[in-house]
């Protein structure tokens, strides 16, 4: 039953380890791309449900001119090749990988029983691979994610092994989880930078606004917000990602497209305000399984994220905090959910 599970894993580890070489002694430069290790949990918002913990470890190629540039394109090439939005002149381009995994569970854990009008309990196990494409002013991530949901994705399993290293009691009703599906979603989002800064350096601040959609059996919806920053020696990315379809590493640019930079301080920090509103379309996580009966609950069709937070980058190093409101997602939910999330994310 772990098959499908050890074999995501496998191989994204495969995809970082060869990616994630440290730099060369006397070399300067980013040469290997990124990796981001991305952390969300409700113990931070001092709860334990509904969406309980996400955690997602992901690779992105440093920028290319073309994806042959890099090895780990080379299964791709036939279909990149043949999509010429991929491929404008002016844009520089990123391949990405991501192994994560998110757990769902109801309000009442302490039941072993089907809590029919709770949240059902959920697992889920992906494998992402996708490509980004910008330039200082926008960026374009498009992302496709194969995985798992259901006892496949040790959703109970690793919740379990937390729960008993924390000495908490393991919820009790893992036995109604939704049943085994392959899962699939391809997400799109789009990303802008306003104003242009020609020169990133002192205090500063940007508006990041975003729009996208996702479609597939474990996601439909079509979202749009925005980020606002301030601080000082602002980074040259395209703000604080999260764990969701087509969210990536933070993707800077580099050579040409950077800002100048007239005084070089390794040290930058800013806050950030992030809202986003979803159009749910589906939902497997609340709509219940695809093509087998299974536990489900009444959706909400539309969703909305506030999250505020600080970022502080050393060097090729970014550390973010952020704590992040969802609104009621179903109904009997009796109020909104406030969770925290810690991201690292680190350059070679």
């Amino acid at each position: 039953m772990k098959h499908p599970a050890i074999l995501l894993f496998v191989c994204a580890v495969a995809a970082t380890s060869h990616a994630a070489r440290p730099i060369e002694p006397g070399h300067d430069s980013i040469d290997h791309g990124s990796v981001s290790l991305y952390i969300e949990n409700d113990l931070f918002g001092g709860t334990d449900r509904y969406y309980t913990s996400g955690v997602k470890l992901s690779w992105t190629s440093t920028d290319l001119e073309k994806f042959a540039d890099t090895p780990y394109a080379s299964p791709l090439l036939p279909l990149l090749d043949r999509m010429p939005f991929l491929n404008r002149q002016g844009f520089q381009k990123n391949l990405t990988f991501s192994l994560g995994q998110n757990i769902y569970t109801p309000d009442d854990t302490e039941s072993s029983g089907l809590v029919e009008n709770d949240r059902p309990y959920a697992g889920w196990l992906y494998l992402g691979v996708g490509v980004a494409w910008k330039n200082a002013a926008e960026r374009h991530a498009l992302t496709l994610q194969i995985g798992i949901v259901g006892s496949w994705s040790l959703g109970e399993e690793s919740q379990r092994a937390v729960h008993e290293a924390r000495g908490l009691g393991s919820p009790q009703g893992w036995d109604n989880q939704l049943s085994n599906e392959l899962g699939v979603n391809l997400a799109y989002l789009r990303t802008w930078r306003y104003p242009h800064k020609s020169e990133r350096v002192g205090l500063g601040w940007e508006l990041l606004p975003h729009a996208g959609a996702t479609v597939g059996n474990v996601h439909i919806f079509a979202n749009a917000g925005a980020e606002l920053r301030v601080g000082f020696n602002l980074p040259d990315d395209f703000g604080t990602a999260s764990i969701s379809p087509a969210e990536s590493t933070p993707t800077a640019v580099e050579g040409e497209q950077q800002a100048r930079r007239p005084r070089v301080f390794d040290l930058g920090a800013y806050v950030f305000l992030k809202a986003d509103g979803k159009v749910v379309g589906r939902n497997l996580f609340l709509d219940g399984n695809t093509f087998a009966d299974s536990h489900s609950v009444d959706k909400k069709w539309l969703v909305a994220e506030i999250s505020a937070g600080a970022s502080v980058n050393y060097k090729n190093t970014k550390l973010t905090y952020a704590l992040i409101y969802r609104t009621i997602e179903f109904d009997g939910q009796e109020e909104g959910q406030l969770f925290g999330s810690v991201t690292v994310n680190v350059a070679f």
